[in-house]
């Protein structure tokens, strides 16, 4: 669970990591979302999201209807409104070196939390 000052970068890690895992809890057959995955140079939140091609409504219910983590999938559609960072400026490309660290420290903290909870949906 987000602390409640985290910064909007730290979210957007947070967001970027769910967004992974529904991928994968969608797609079982990809990638399992890492832990030493980084931002770096020119990428940006916004763009890494987007270039996953979630379809969240034919995504959640393919899952649910073929009983794939079914438990999983609504943990994980849970989280996602308390990490939406309140400032747009937290997707943007460029972050600078204490945002892309705030990036990827909360990319890597929502991870642990979803590997701690469903080990089997994260490396």
């Amino acid at each position: 669970m987000p602390d409640q000052n985290e910064s909007g970068h730290r979210l957007a890690g947070r967001l970027y990591a769910t967004m992974r895992v529904l991928k994968f809890l969608t797609k079982p057959s990809g990638a399992r979302p890492v832990a030493d995955e980084e931002l770096s140079g020119q990428d940006s939140p916004s763009e890494r999201i987007r270039a996953l091609e979630l379809d969240l409504f034919k995504d959640l219910v393919a899952t649910v209807q073929k009983g794939r983590h079914a438990k999983a999938a609504g943990e994980v559609f849970r989280a996602i409104p308390a990490l939406v960072p309140r400032q747009s400026v937290a997707f943007e490309k460029n972050l600078g070196v204490h945002g892309l660290a705030e990036f990827n420290a909360g990319y890597r903290a929502q991870l642990a939390e979803f590997k701690e909870t469903f080990p089997e949906l994260v490396e």
